[in-house]
């Protein structure tokens, strides 16, 4: 976990939004959800809800992707932004979306058993067949 202030928005800029505090290092999920979602695996950094101030969130919109969680997303562009578990006080947020510099790293894979045969896994970085536990 990294103490540090980042800013982030999505691609036409409808959603700007700043976190700060504790900032969870870069989680690759290659879950069947995040692979359709994003087209590929994607990269989620997580944060307090607390720790998040947004200066632009109209378009925002949430999609209940199964029962126990929801993505955000920009209705404008379509960037995909956020996961959060239902009833969790973290919000998941896609890496892709900070303004650089991101001060984070990759520190693992989840959901490894997902993983589509066209790419291959960093061998240096641990690997989960499912998400880690706290």
């Amino acid at each position: 976990m990294k103490n540090i202030s980042l800013t982030a928005n999505c691609l036409c800029g409808s959603i700007r939004f700043k976190t700060k505090g504790r900032h969870r290092d870069i989680h690759n999920c290659h879950c069947i959800q995040c692979m359709k979602t994003h087209g590929h695996h994607a990269a989620y950094t997580a944060v307090k809800l607390d720790n998040i101030k947004f200066y632009k969130k109209k378009t925002l919109k949430w999609f209940k992707s199964s029962k126990g969680a929801k993505r955000g997303f920009c209705n404008k562009c379509g960037a995909s932004l956020f996961y959060r578990s239902t009833g969790s006080k973290d919000m998941h947020i896609s890496a892709g979306m900070f303004n650089r510099p991101v001060k984070l790293k990759t520190e693992m894979n989840i959901f490894v058993k997902n993983k589509l045969e066209y790419y291959r896994l960093d061998n240096r970085l641990p690997k989960s067949k499912r998400y880690p536990k706290k």
